[in-house]
């Protein structure tokens, strides 16, 4: 845990010269410094000033003002300031110019390579390469070849290469994820873009997003064997070999070696953990998949609120919105009282229709100086001066209860005979079924959609169940390329020629003997008690 803590690390100077007045010219020299450090790794005054004009610096700066900006980043540990024992200088005044080199730091590299890094990040366009579990899975495949040949310079030169083009790779995917998931964030959040703009790039996504998981899905079982074969040949063995092919340059000091091979083992479980963690937890993977189709039925149900808002011509939020911005600009109570009022129709109660003691009160005459005209009490009770009879009885719901149990019975029963004739024997090909009613085939759809929507198992076949739990189908796609033809009244079903097995359910079985107890009981008696009441 201790070596994960990076604030720790990163102290207020790695990163100075990005924040003062004058980080662009900060900026400008450790990007002079770094491109420069591969042929030249450390510059007098005049190269520095040439290198900085060939990275597009092209504001004049004299020597003084350059000389201070050097000993800013010297300052900051960034530059190590040294004396050039190499030049030859003819006057004093040279001299005092050229008898310094700047180069940069560990820190220093450290600091332009993490600007550097950022600007990268901002630039790169958002993407998911399912490639990427191809490269992983041809590298480790590379690495149990290489292990088996014995071990020697150039043998050991190519799986340090190897393993390091595996880690890289498998950090250009956990950047990639990192990014596309802050990306599926911030898009399901955007609301301020066109209905049609909108509609258009959630479709995409979504599109773009199930083509990912059906990619995903297949290599992810080939790095989990490749993983379990490197396992047991011998971790140790295949980072001695690489720690030995990497022929690290000497330093003075504490050996680089056990920090390195520390590295190797950390990023080697993490690679682990994504694909084949030895524990048997689930894999990270599976995670990234569950993410993807959350995300797509996300965006799906943004997609149908963002219809439904456009399909409806008002909204009550909307409404209720509206009227709270109306009260919030009444310039007064009584104008609130009135607007409320007029929104929720609280008058008090208006009887227009009553002749009062003055008959002649003009319709121009306010409801305030009008005469008081008296209700009588059935009005106040009923709502209504007529008279009124005695109320109706209730009417007895048991037929219309009886009569719509029988339709449930009757529709279950048709049901379960529409399953029970697709019962299969074993394991049949879909061929089998060459001519099928409408009501079997939209059965048998629908069974077939479960199947397909669901993972494969370790033995290749895919497992759904029924929406109520009662039926079982699995299904097994042999690869054969044999195609199946369904003839229904409603068409012709078109399909690769799975293996399927369709049986019931130990649910699906409790609950047969219950309903053929129920159906005869809902036959005679439920007519016969119908006609008495008729």
């Amino acid at each position: 845990m201790a070596e994960r803590r990076i604030w720790r690390a990163v102290d207020a100077d790695l990163f100075r010269f990005t924040t003062t007045d004058l980080r662009d010219l900060h900026l400008a020299l450790m990007t002079a410094f770094e491109e420069a450090a591969v042929l030249s790794p450390a510059l007098n005054l005049e190269q520095v000033q040439v290198v900085l004009s060939s990275v597009g610096w092209d504001e004049p700066v004299d020597d003084d003002a350059l000389q201070r900006a050097l000993a800013s980043l010297v300052g900051w540990g960034l530059l190590e300031a040294t004396q050039d024992h190499g030049a030859h200088y003819a006057t004093p005044e040279e001299f005092e110019r050229r008898n310094l080199q700047w180069s940069l730091t560990e820190r220093g590299e450290a600091a332009i390579g993490g600007v550097l890094h950022a600007v990268d990040a901002l630039r790169n366009a958002v993407g998911l390469q399912p490639a990427i579990l191809d490269a992983i899975g041809d590298g480790l495949h590379e690495l149990t070849v290489l292990l088996g040949r014995p071990s020697g310079t150039d043998v050991d030169a190519r799986i340090h290469i190897q393993l390091a083009e595996i880690e890289n790779h498998m950090a250009g995917l956990v950047t990639s994820v990192r990014q596309f998931n802050g990306h599926l964030q911030r898009l399901l959040r955007e609301d301020a873009t066109d209905d049609d703009v909108f509609a258009d790039v959630k479709r995409r996504t979504v599109a773009y997003l199930e083509e990912y998981v059906h990619d995903v899905e297949r290599p992810q079982r080939r790095l989990a064997a490749v993983l379990t074969q490197l396992h047991d040949t011998g971790l140790t063995t295949l980072f001695e070999r690489a720690l030995a092919g990497a022929n690290l340059a000497p330093v003075a000091g504490d050996d680089p070696g056990p920090d390195w091979l520390t590295e190797r083992h950390r990023r080697w479980v993490a690679l682990e953990v994504w694909f084949h963690p030895p524990d048997g937890a689930s894999p990270r993977i599976h995670g990234l998949l569950d993410i993807a189709r959350t995300a797509i039925i996300e965006l799906l149900r943004v997609l149908e609120r963002r219809w439904d808002s456009r399909r409806r011509s008002a909204s009550v939020a909307a409404d209720f919105r509206q009227l709270a911005a109306w009260f919030d600009g009444a310039p007064g109570d009584d104008d609130a009282h009135r607007l409320f009022g007029a929104a929720f129709g609280m008058w008090t109660a208006r009887h227009a229709h009553l002749v009062g003691p003055d008959d002649d009160t003009g319709p121009s005459t306010s409801w305030l100086d009008a005469d008081v005209v008296e209700v009588a009490p059935a009005l106040r009770t009923s709502g209504s001066l007529q008279q009124r009879g005695r109320t109706r009885a209730v009417q007895d719901p048991a037929r219309l209860r009886e009569l719509r149990q029988r339709q449930q019975a009757e529709e279950l029963a048709a049901h379960d005979h529409v399953r029970a004739a697709l019962f299969t024997d074993g394991a049949v090909p879909l061929s089998s079924l060459t001519e099928l009613p409408a009501a079997e085939l939209a059965e048998l759809l629908r069974l077939l959609s479960a199947a397909l929507d669901a993972g494969e198992g370790p033995d290749g076949a895919r497992r759904a169940l029924s929406v109520d739990g009662g039926v079982e189908i699995v299904l097994v796609d042999r690869g054969d390329g044999r195609r199946a033809q369904l003839v229904s009244p409603d068409g012709v079903l078109d399909s690769p020629d799975f293996e399927m097995t369709i049986a019931r359910t130990d649910l699906l079985a409790a609950a047969a003997p219950l309903v053929a107890l129920t159906e005869p009981e809902l036959t005679e008696p439920v007519l016969t008690g119908a006609g008495d009441h008729g």
